[in-house]
């Protein structure tokens, strides 16, 4: 008997899409409550400030839309995961490094320039911590890359 989960996800995808979006959407929320605990580069609603946090969270509606969606085409679905990856490699390249993750843990203040004074919530220095918040961060871009691969194979079959 099927899952109220399966029913409610698109039937136009392939069964390795949906599985991958969503340990996506699963890992992306670690992430994000792991920046809220590392709080050099959190946002709002979590500080009074709008960051590229902020719009990051854009991220779970743009992943369920795609996940969920039954009538619309799976090249607009690729073309969001794709533009979605794409911001995220680029932010864990230029903007939050995996040292910046692994570092706001193990000497519990930031090394990014512009927020040096900030400490983690919990004021602890965690090398252990620190390795678990760059794992969950390379395996969110890793899945995504996958996602969007998986998504491609599937628009592409569907087009055939």
């Amino acid at each position: 008997m099927p899952s109220i989960f399966s029913l409610a996800v698109s039937p136009n995808l392939s069964r390795a899409t949906k599985i991958l979006l969503t340990w996506t959407i699963a890992v992306g929320l670690m992430h994000h409550i792991d920046h809220v605990m590392r709080a050099d580069h959190s946002g709002w609603p979590f500080l009074s400030q709008v960051t590229p946090f902020t719009y990051s969270l854009l991220a779970y509606p743009m992943l369920l839309f795609v996940l969920l969606a039954k009538q619309t085409s799976l090249w607009p679905r690729f073309a969001a995961v794709a533009a979605l990856t794409a911001f995220t490699l680029f932010a864990h390249i230029e903007i939050e490094t995996p040292y910046m993750q692994y570092a706001m843990w193990t000497l519990n203040r930031s090394v990014d320039p512009h927020v040096k004074h900030v400490q983690n919530i919990f004021s602890v220095q965690s090398p252990g911590l620190g390795i678990i918040a760059v794992a969950i961060g390379m395996t969110l871009n890793a899945l995504l890359v996958l996602s969007s691969a998986s998504l491609f194979a599937d628009a592409y079959r569907r087009s055939q």
